[in-house]
């Protein structure tokens, strides 16, 4: 019988080391949802606390919607939002080119990202963006496809919706909803596109439009972003 043990012995091995990675990629990306909520939550705590700072957020949400994913996340949300003008930012047109060059955090930049066209400032959260962070890879991309996926390869740091799911779609919009709410990070440009205006407008009347669905953060399928030239 030993030789059975031999034999089942490395095809368990076998079998751990083909599940792994995929079951840690799964157990990352919900960790990266749930801390997403939970940076929701609080900056909508802290908006609701600032009677001047309730534009861009709905008051009916609960913290479990947003928890459990009930909501939508771009419901109320004011791209707008004169929170965001203050004079402190002067907004910019960013190639990606540009966006690499001017946001990737070294030698004194700020560290930039953009994600369905917007470009936030996330040079609050150096320890998550920065060189030793956990994202440091996001730095001066446009990580529209890696935050709808949960895929921080390079291979996924493309502004493109291509393909994906209308789940992804939505975990994508959940960020969007994330980085557009947190005081800490500011819309400071556009990324250069002839077509940002049409999909960003898609994405808000999808926010509008009121139809629900399974996974949450409803509205109308978005028309997919190819891949730039």
């Amino acid at each position: 019988m030993k030789w059975i043990a031999h034999i089942i012995a490395p095809l368990i091995s076998m079998v751990i080391l083909v599940l792994l990675p995929p079951v840690k990629k799964s157990i990352n990306t919900t960790l990266m949802g749930v801390f997403r909520d939970l940076g929701r939550i609080k900056a909508r705590k802290r908006r609701l606390e600032n009677s001047q700072a309730l534009v861009g957020i709905n008051a009916n949400i609960s913290n479990s919607d947003i928890l459990f994913r009930r909501d939508d996340p771009l419901d109320g949300v004011d791209f707008d939002d004169e929170q965001q003008d203050d004079g402190a930012h002067e907004k910019t047109t960013y190639t990606l080119d540009e966006l690499a060059e001017y946001g990737n955090g070294m030698d004194g930049k700020p560290i930039l990202l953009s994600i369905f066209g917007r470009v936030y400032d996330v040079s609050a959260g150096s320890k998550f963006y920065g060189s030793e962070g956990n994202y440091h890879m996001f730095a001066g991309k446009d990580v529209t496809r890696a935050l709808s996926t949960g895929c921080k390869e390079d291979e996924c740091l493309v502004r493109s919706t291509e393909g994906l799911t209308q789940k992804q779609i939505n975990e994508g919009r959940r960020w969007l909803s994330f980085f557009q709410l947190h005081d800490k990070y500011p819309n400071v440009g556009i990324l250069e596109d002839d077509n940002r205006e049409d999909w960003l407008d898609e994405l808000i009347d999808s926010a509008m439009s009121g139809a629900g669905s399974e996974e949450g953060g409803g509205g109308v399928p978005l028309r997919p972003i190819k891949p730039s030239e």
